[in-house]
């Protein structure tokens, strides 16, 4: 079971990142498909930092099942723990 998953970024531009079961991004997309788990938009600090935020999903998976992180925003760092 996927129950949550906590994006920790450090913005160098505005974007998004996307948790989804697709390789292909659709972060473009105004309607994404069923396969986009989570997506969260992320704006530029003026004075630099760091921003987090942690999502319940509660999800089922599969064994080796394959789950993607997607970003937009040139230069920016983070990660996704899932748990």
């Amino acid at each position: 079971m996927l129950k949550s998953a906590t994006f920790t970024w450090t913005p160098a531009a505005a974007g998004k990142y996307e948790l989804s079961y697709s390789s292909t991004s659709q972060i473009g997309t105004a309607q994404p498909d069923s396969n986009v788990i989570a997506r969260v938009s992320i704006g530029v600090l003026t004075s630099g930092g760091a921003s987090g935020v942690q999502l319940p999903i509660n999800m089922p998976v599969k064994a080796f099942q394959s789950i993607y992180v997607h970003c937009s925003g040139a230069g920016n760092l983070g990660t996704v723990t899932l748990s």
